[in-house]
């Protein structure tokens, strides 16, 4: 659609010669209608029919006789949806103050359909240019580079836009012939520091008071309606799911991902977050993140429910597909972790500038311990071991298998409750007493720790980091428990053939093994040697903020510092790492991309995501 030619009304006309006389005109409003063009646009004195009326929002001097008028309207404004057909510019007459419509343009059959949907937010940034010299020679036109911009793409209407005041955080790391872990903090981010506590105390943080970061707090939500009804440290907020899901709020930011040469054929990858509009810049809308992995419960009716809250053991062993549906029938608008997940990684990197994040934050969940029980008992609620391991603690969560770990046929998602000294005479070790009804113990049945319960964390708020670093417990960023470790997460919208990635940001359209619209094509392909440390991450122009791993031969101190699998075929793809017993191989940047959609695994899990 397009508007071709803009008319300066009669009224327009004897309304700019009277700046001859060094009189005034002064811009009131903009309206937008949807309907058509009957007789010469040049006699209108109103719109043929109303939808909006938008306030100026700009009006600046650009020559001695020009202006540019701006304007924006939004979708969701608008009682129903409409043909955006009709631009009408509103001046007042300095003689009777009247307002007059000086401008008129109609784009006839070519009209953009305009949906008022909140799902599916439009926000147009419109800018009239306006030559004022005598009543015979007025002319208005439209820039089209301008008139058609949403805030997906407000780079474009923003280059020639006067930066306001505010905040540009960025890093940038040399990625030719590079291996090094670190970051240069440039722009707004030079001179700053992030720590995150390792043992619970208090830390120093600069990004703590700068925005976004800031502004990400854990929160209650309503399931229903969305709505936040408590964050952390007011009343009524509960951890335990009691006054809604316990989410992260991520506020709205802007953000550019790109690559650049210098001039010595160096190219450099550079990461910035803005806390305003910039050309150039994309704009992350606001959204919820689970703070803890997924939980469910089982309602009369044999539904099952996803829920993110403090507690709970989390939900394993199923498929992708089913933790989709567990979410979906949370309520509207729910859904799993999906490419949210790319912007929360630039958020930490920025913070940190490092890719190393077990070194930043902590380890996390990630070693893992067994033990084989010496003497048979029955109807007990303990396990006679040799000796218990750093892994076995009295809160943890433990399974127990018939001869070995990833078994639970003799005891399930039991809670050790103490552990102490054995000696019958014959056999000395430990008693582990666990929760639970009495079961039935055999000569080397295993106990190991399996999904653990969420909240371990809650002491910790808002803040990043740990309270004990020794890889079975848990951490956090920004009040995100486990971003990494503990569990693989599933990303949703994510589907990958024969390492090359398919992208679909549409949540009502997500679903396995699809690889066509409305699925876009990651336009690098992915590493294709499993089970190594990534050295690099991709970078697509058209989706930037998809960063998966095209080169390996790192370490876990050099390159991305975490580890990546791989497959051929149809996969999906898990994030995070897992409590599998290597605690180098997790971290924010550990990509598992080896699995069918069909997969399950006790190591495997989901993350709630709710966003417009």
């Amino acid at each position: 659609m397009g508007f071709e030619r803009v008319y300066i009304t009669k009224q327009g006309a004897l309304l700019a010669a009277k700046t001859l006389q060094g009189k005034k005109i002064e811009f009131d409003h903009a309206e937008i209608g949807s309907g058509n063009l009957s007789g010469n646009a040049v006699d209108k004195t109103s719109l043929t029919t109303k939808v909006l009326e938008c306030p100026i929002q700009k009006v600046e001097i650009t020559e001695d006789t020009q202006a540019k008028v701006s304007f924006i309207f939004k979708n969701t404004d608008a009682k129903s949806a409409f043909y955006f057909r009709e631009i009408g510019l509103f001046a007042i007459d300095p003689d009777t103050k009247a307002k007059v419509l000086y401008a008129y343009t109609n784009a006839g059959t070519t009209a953009e359909y305009i949906n008022n949907s909140i799902a599916e937010k439009i926000e147009k940034h419109i800018t009239i240019n306006v030559i004022v010299d005598n009543a015979s020679n007025v002319t208005i036109t439209l820039d089209s580079s301008e008139i058609y911009v949403t805030e997906k793409d407000l780079e474009n209407a923003l280059q020639n836009a006067k930066l306001y005041s505010g905040k540009n955080y960025g890093i940038k790391r040399l990625i030719t012939d590079n291996t090094l872990p670190t970051w240069t903090r440039i722009a707004d981010a030079e001179g700053l520091t992030a720590n995150a506590t390792k043992n619970g105390t208090e830390v120093a943080n600069d990004f703590d008071n700068l925005y976004p970061w800031s502004h990400i707090r854990k929160c209650n939500v309503d399931a229903a309606t969305g709505q936040v009804l408590a964050y952390y440290g007011e009343t009524g907020f509960q951890a335990d799911g009691s006054n809604g899901e316990v989410m992260v709020k991520i506020p709205e930011f802007w953000w550019k991902r790109e690559r650049l040469p210098d001039e010595f054929g160096n190219v450099y990858e550079y990461i910035y977050i803005a806390d305003y509009a910039r050309a150039g810049y994309k704009k992350s809308e606001e959204f919820f993140v689970g703070a803890y992995i997924i939980s469910t419960e089982t309602t009369e009716g044999d539904t099952i429910i996803a829920h993110s809250r403090s507690g709970a053991i989390p939900k394993y062993n199923t498929t992708k597909a089913n933790f989709r549906n567990y979410a979906k029938a949370l309520g509207e608008g729910w859904q799993l972790m999906d490419y949210h997940y790319f912007l929360l990684q630039m958020l930490y990197l920025v913070e940190y500038a490092h890719y190393n994040s077990q070194s930043m934050l902590g380890n996390g969940i990630v070693g893992f311990n067994t033990a084989k029980a010496l003497i048979a008992e029955n109807n007990v609620n303990r396990i006679i071991v040799s000796s218990v391991g750093t892994g076995l603690w009295v809160g943890k969560t433990i399974c127990i298998g018939a001869t070995d770990a990833w078994n639970s046929s003799v005891a399930a998602d039991r809670e050790i409750t103490s552990i102490e000294d054995y000696n019958d005479g014959q056999v000395t070790g430990k008693a582990i007493h666990f929760n639970g009804d009495p079961v039935n113990i055999a000569v080397n049945n295993v106990i190991w720790g399996s999904a653990q319960k969420t909240g371990e964390n809650d002491s910790l708020g808002n803040a990043s980091g740990c309270l004990i670093n020794d890889s079975y417990h848990s951490v956090n960023y920004r009040g995100i428990e486990n971003i990494f470790g503990h569990m693989w997460q599933h990303i949703d919208g994510l589907n990958i053939k024969d390492y090359i990635a398919y992208i679909c940001k549409d949540p009502a359209s997500y679903e396995n093994d699809k690889f066509d619209a409305p699925y876009e094509k990651i336009g690098y392909v992915n590493a294709e040697t499993t089970d190594s440390y990534i050295k690099k991450l991709g970078l697509d122009e058209k989706h930037p903020e998809v960063a998966l791993p095209t080169e390996i031969g790192a370490s876990s101190s050099t390159g991305a510092c975490d580890n990546y699998w791989c497959a051929e075929g149809n996969k999906i793809a898990y994030v995070g790492g897992g409590f599998y017993g290597n605690w180098s191989i997790a971290g924010f940047f550990a990509w598992a991309c080896y699995n069918p959609s069909s997969g399950t695994a006790w190591g495997c899990g989901a993350r709630l995501l709710k966003h417009q």
